[in-house]
């Protein structure tokens, strides 16, 4: 009998059997079915240097496959040539009656890499499931049945009784980062066994699971031989926000069709690492995920590499606490084991491949062997989570490392759900809302106004709660559904880290960020039977039918934006001075006021941009309060650089497509040493991209076009944008003098971003220096001063985000004529997560963080952090909106609706303030800020001084490269060592993982036990 022959007599006899083919142990299926023993082949199933051979117009594809040397791109394909042998294998089961009857692959495409929807070829985002035809005919069904266990719409006694019928999920994943290519060849090798062997144990294989095989999730990286998307930004650090269409278009996926494990498989310098993993693990990740990981999958790889005489490392370096990474959010997301897998690229490109290829397969063998039980604490864990929300209770802490014993803290307070008024923020909830949606999370709007008791609004003491009304229509996200754990990770306030080692921040809360305060969490359950409707669509867009003058909140980025669609559109709008109230609606600081015959003169349709925005437009019959003139915005952004960077929005498509594309137009923005654009790049995406505003008003400013004069007021700019880069004094600051002088507004940030205004001599802002300070993405509470309007639309408050311990700290001595929009709060000034040095006296407390500084007619807007950092930050985006937009002329009376009032006049928007006299102006000449150290790029690691020489002798054991070795040095106090590596923490982790893991391990073998490691 032919091995297809045996293939489909197995599979007949498996799905005529009472359990089903996915109840029957490989030992069951007679030698006549499948082959039995060993691992047999279907020799004629495609290998790839069998299709590429006979496809020779395919030049570039790598041939013998995984041929090269050591390093990251010798034998690396493109994705074009990936994505052909994938679909060429799928073709050919499809067209082979015999091949088809004993495995099947769907292939899912769901859209394009950012340069693949900008005409560039080859940049297709899809994934393909392998198993056997039956599952894959009922794909669809078991994925949406899985997905409703884990969202709760099945009960787990349900879910109980599939264990046994329907196949588990598994995802294989690779090449977030495009330079770490070659996983993506290693899960083509998977795809080939999966499809060629015809042994028993595959046929098992099949018939356990629908293996789900993902070679490229970032196109553009890998065909560019770069870590990061086309934008510059890093997709591992953008998973759980999704902001990138590399991610927003993929995550929805994982939770459509959620699976037992999850790999995201990367490269390192040298070695393998796959979990255990370190600490930090957050708190809300389940026990069956965690177990998984830890106590089977890690000791099965490792068993699996010793067999081999592979080298590899554990415990070391790679955390699971920011939900960011490909493996923390999907452990949180879809309850799977979330896992990094790292190899090396020091060994030939072959080698590589295979040892991703033995950690993937290995992982496979182990889910299908032991899946009935996997899947039944799967299952379990849903009901779990729902449980502990009902009660309100957070998940404790826990270690995962043997090194460590003691834990810093437990997550304190109870969390019963999550609120959001029908009055605040709306455009950033709704957008929020539809994130929670896409992934499963229930959310319900309160039927009525509703007496609560726990109320506790973001920003409150940890535990404390007021009782109150929350007014109908708020949305209600309660804590008793499966989705607990993600809901707890991504929106709680303080992720409360069990141990000081981080890898990368500390602090992320999504509602912080969005600067959704007024909204928070109940400490105690709703009312019982409180009336509420489960809601699929979040939008909170409406528009009267028709008014003299139209009135909105600009307390939301999503608000902004729509008033700059409508200044672009030639309406007229103001913005309100102080907060007021009208026909019963509250509306706060810097409310957008429309006028109603410019709207209709314009022809912009208001109905369809509050719709697209998310935002209730209410009708006035008047202006009721003082406003201000907004103009229309011209504004310049400025690239750091002396020419423009290609970027998706300056790409020649035409060259990429057909192989002429240079570095100067292949749309990759340049990250490079000496060309790095990629502040510049972070900051247009978020303007362009996230948040939606119309490309046409930035205009790109290069270090040339600023010296020559190129940004003025008489060109039409209004504002010029710094993304932190330094305009050294000279003809580039002299034009910056003169712009702010003659009306211009200018927004720096970081110490570039003050230096270059302290170079034109615009301000006197100065930095100072904490010693000891580490704010490694802390969050603290703030103060707003709705009287600037960069602070409009604040009234509630919000939080300041120092994403960097590098941030500058800026003198309030040294403010002079500015005032400070934006302070850090005074005592009790909360620090949110971990932090050094950064309370109490003499510290943060107090300080200003955005500064707003009058010179002559314009302003110059200076931020102490990155405001677009990540994209993660609606709040701040806020920030620089009101900065841009920053109305100069005076303010005009309360007054009724008018002609006049229809087309702004030219003294309306004229500054009121005279620009500085020639002679008075101050001279264009180098003022650096204050030196600040700064310990962010410094590896550090603090044991107690008894264990100094253990220490020490961990770093020398660690053979650490000369080059590494200059930068050691040890402080010693009265009860500490500490080991400083400087300016070694880089964006790639990679570059120094391996040293620092064997520092650690050194620590380990002599059984020290750091009290904190910045690694």
């Amino acid at each position: 009998m032919s091995s297809r022959s045996r293939f489909r007599r197995a599979l007949a006899i498996a799905a005529a059997g009472t359990l089903g083919a996915l109840a029957l142990p490989a030992a069951a299926l007679a030698a006549d079915q499948c082959t039995p023993d060993g691992v047999t082949y279907d020799t004629n199933v495609l290998t790839w240097d069998d299709f590429f051979r006979a496809n020779p117009r395919y030049s570039d594809a790598i041939v013998p496959f995984a041929a090269g040397a050591p390093g990251r791109s010798t034998g690396k394909n493109t994705t074009a040539n990936i994505d052909r042998y994938f679909q060429a294998v799928t073709n050919q089961i499809n067209n082979d009656p015999e091949m088809r009857e004993r495995v099947a692959v769907k292939e899912v495409m769901f859209g394009k890499s950012e340069l693949g929807n900008r005409g560039v070829n080859g940049r297709d985002l899809g994934f393909w499931v392998v198993s056997t035809p039956q599952n894959i005919a009922n794909f669809e069904d078991d994925g949406a049945f899985w997905a409703d266990v884990r969202d709760g719409r099945r009960s787990e006694a349900e879910g109980l009784a599939a264990i046994r019928t329907r196949p588990a999920i598994g995802w294989v994943t690779a090449t977030p980062h495009g330079n770490e290519p070659a996983a993506g060849e290693a899960i083509t090798r998977q795809l080939y066994e999966l499809v060629a062997r015809t042994d028993c144990a595959n046929l098992r294989r099949l018939q356990n699971l629908d293996v789900v095989l993902d070679p490229v999730r970032n196109p553009d990286g890998r065909d560019n031989n770069v870590r990061t998307t086309s934008w510059g930004f890093d997709p591992n650090r953008d998973f759980g926000v999704r902001n990138y269409v590399e991610n927003g278009s993929f995550l929805p996926y994982i939770a459509r069709y959620p699976g037992l494990f999850f790999i995201d498989a990367h490269q390192q310098g040298a070695g393998y690492f796959f979990p255990p993993n370190e600490d930090p693990v957050h708190h809300e990740i389940s026990n069956f995920a965690l177990d998984f990981i830890q106590n089977r999958i890690g000791p099965k790889l490792q068993q699996t590499f010793n067999d081999q005489s592979s080298q590899y490392q554990n415990y070391n370096s790679y955390d699971m606490f920011t939900p960011e990474y490909g493996d923390t959010v999907p452990s949180l997301l879809m309850g799977a084991a979330g896992m990094t897998y790292e190899k090396g690229s020091d060994e030939n490109y072959g080698k590589q491949v295979y040892d991703h290829y033995l950690a993937i397969d290995t992982t496979i063998n182990l889910t299908s062997n032991d899946k009935v039980n996997l899947t039944r604490r799967w299952v379990e864990q849903w009901e779990e989570a729902r449980q502990q929300g009902e009660s309100c209770s957070l998940q404790e802490n826990k270690l995962v490392s043997p090194l460590h014993e003691s834990i810093l803290q437990q997550p304190q307070g109870k969390v019963c759900g999550y609120f959001y008024r029908p009055d605040l923020h709306e455009g950033d909830v709704a957008r929020l809302m539809r994130a929670l949606r896409e992934v499963g999370v229930h959310i319900y709007t309160l039927d009525q106004d509703t007496a609560s008791l726990g109320i506790h609004t973001y920003g409150m003491p940890t535990g404390i709660g007021r009782a109150g009304i929350l007014p109908k229509g708020t949305l209600w996200i309660p804590m008793s559904q499966p989705q607990k754990h993600w809901l707890q990770a991504i929106l709680g306030e303080d992720p409360f880290i069990p141990y000081n080692y981080y890898y990368d921040v500390v602090t992320w809360s999504f509602g912080m960020q969005r600067g959704l305060a007024g909204d928070g969490h109940l400490t105690e359950q709703m009312p019982a039977g409180t009336p509420m409707t489960e809601v699929d669509n979040v939008n909170f867009g409406s528009v009267p039918a028709r008014s003299t003058v139209y009135a909105f909140d600009t307390d939301s980025m999503e608000a902004l934006a729509l008033v700059v669609e409508l200044l672009d559109r030639g309406v007229n709008v103001y913005r309100a001075t102080s907060s007021f109230d009208a026909n019963g609606v509250h509306y706060e600081s810097g409310a957008a006021l429309v006028d109603g015959a410019s709207l209709a003169s314009s022809g912009a349709d208001l109905s369809a941009l509050a719709t697209r925005h998310s935002i209730p437009v209410t009708g006035l019959a008047n202006y009721p309060v003082a406003r201000k003139q907004l103009r229309a915005p011209k504004i310049g952004v400025y690239t750091t650089l002396a020419t423009n960077p290609t970027n998706p929005l300056n790409l020649d498509a035409a060259a990429v497509n057909n192989g002429t594309a240079t570095r100067a137009n292949n749309g990759q923005c340049p990250t490079e040493t000496g060309n790095n654009a990629s502040a510049y790049c972070e900051a247009m995406f978020v303007l362009t991209q996230k948040d939606r505003l119309p490309a046409s008003i930035f205009v790109p400013v290069t270090s040339t076009d600023l010296a020559a004069g190129a940004v003025t007021v008489g060109n039409g700019f209004t504002a010029l944008v710094n993304p932190a880069g330094t305009i050294a004094a000279g003809a580039g600051a002299t034009a910056l003098q003169t712009f702010v002088n003659d009306g211009g507004i200018y927004v720096g940030y970081n110490a570039g971003g003050a230096t270059s205004a302290r170079n034109a001599g615009v301000t006197t802002l100065n930095t100072a220096s904490i010693s000891g300070l580490n704010t490694p993405g802390s969050t603290f509470d703030a103060s707003f001063d709705t009287t600037s309007p960069v602070a409009w639309g604040f009234d509630e408050g919000g939080w300041i985000y120092r994403d960097s311990t590098s941030n500058p700290v800026f003198d309030r001595a040294t403010l002079g004529t500015a005032t400070a929009a934006v302070s850090y709060a005074g005592a009790p000034m909360r620090s949110y997560g971990f932090s050094v040095n950064a309370l109490g006296s003499g510290q943060l407390g107090g300080r200003p963080a955005v500064v707003d500084q009058p010179f002559g007619s314009g302003r110059a807007v200076m931020f102490g952090f990155n405001p677009f950092y990540r994209s993660w930050k609606e709040q701040d985006e806020r920030l620089v909106l009101n900065s841009v937009l920053y109305p100069l002329g005076a303010a005009l009376p309360a007054t009724a609706a008018s002609r006049e009032t229809a087309k702004p006049a030219a003294e309306q928007v004229k500054p009121a303030a005279a620009p500085v006299a020639a002679k008075k102006l101050p001279a264009v000449t180098s003022r650096p800020t204050k030196k600040v150290a700064s310990i962010d790029k410094h590896v550090m690691i603090r044991v107690t001084r008894k264990q100094g020489p253990k220490l020490r002798a961990a770093v020398k054991t660690a053979k650490l490269s000369k080059s590494v070795r200059k930068r050691v040095s040890y402080k010693v106090t009265k009860t500490t060592v500490t080991l400083t590596v400087k300016n070694v923490r880089t964006a790639d982790a990679h570059e120094r993982q391996m040293w620092v893991a064997r520092i650690m391990g050194g620590l380990k073998q002599r059984g020290v036990q750091a009290k904190m490691a910045q690694l």
